[in-house]
């Protein structure tokens, strides 16, 4: 595989659409080029996001692995692109590019058992005892809950947010419009069957609801990290908090999600 240059291609937007006018075309492999090399820069935008909340370690998949995942995506965002719909082409081409990194570390299966174990335990015990509350669950009531201390669970939580990377991700997707619509969570059997766009209907529904739901600073993070497209550094400096705190917001506001859609999907099958 070629590994385009990272610096963006300074091209007119003239020329741009030269590009991809002679590609749609005729499928020139060289318009190809020039479009992987004015967006390139995408791949390491993506792979930088992505590495800031989950703490890969080296030895599981390096940069160069992540980052191929990355160009081919990119690729497969240029052959799938069109033209004539009124969308810019970094929101077709970002979920396509981190969407083709996620499959490669689920195919490695990178996160360890030890670790899935533990944020099912945290998912439960949030959803059980919210459930028992009828609102969200402080740390202390967390700890509480779990038997441990409160510097336990916020060890826990910073342990945890190496399977923050799947987070939204694992229930979300993109639509090639930039909103937001149900994924793969429930597979669908036909895409036309109407049943099925129902359930997206309500698992997007149920998903605003969650996050408006949030504590005010999760809710907060969520906002700023999915639909700003802030670093969570950044975010520590809106909420004058650290990153590793931010970090915590994070994976707390995930796993309330993630046990809210678990328990939809579940009494969805009952």
């Amino acid at each position: 595989m070629r590994y385009y240059n990272v610096v963006k291609e300074k091209i007119s937007e003239e020329e741009e659409q030269q590009y991809w006018s002679e590609f749609i075309k005729t499928g020139s492999l060289a318009a190809r080029e020039k479009l992987a090399e004015k967006y390139i820069h995408l791949v390491k935008y993506v792979i930088n996001r992505m590495l800031s909340v989950s703490h890969i370690e080296s030895e599981v998949l390096d940069y160069d692995d992540l980052y191929s995942c990355g160009v081919m995506g990119l690729l497969s965002a240029i052959d799938g692109f069109d033209t004539k719909r009124e969308v810019k082409f970094i929101t077709y081409a970002i979920p396509r590019i981190k969407g083709s990194i996620i499959d490669e570390l689920r195919s490695v299966d990178w996160i360890p058992r030890s670790l899935r174990q533990q944020v099912n335990r945290l998912q439960n015990a949030f959803t059980e005892l919210e459930g028992q509350l009828c609102r969200p669950a402080n740390e202390r009531e967390m700890a509480e809950k779990l038997g441990i201390e409160e510097r336990e669970l916020q060890a826990l939580l910073n342990h945890a947010s190496r399977a923050a990377l799947l987070s939204l991700d694992e229930v979300l997707k993109i639509s090639d419009d930039g909103t937001t619509t149900r994924s793969d969570v429930i597979p669908a059997k036909n895409i036309e069957d109407p049943r099925d766009h129902i359930q997206q209907e309500e698992m997007v529904e149920l998903l605003t609801q969650a996050i408006e739901a949030l504590p005010e600073k999760e809710r907060l993070v969520v906002v700023m990290y999915y639909n700003d497209e802030l670093t969570l550094r950044e975010i520590g400096e809106v909420l004058g908090v650290t990153e590793s705190r931010v970090c915590q917001l994070h994976t707390k506001a995930m796993l309330r999600l993630r046990g809210k859609l678990a328990a939809w999907q579940q009494d969805l099958f009952v």
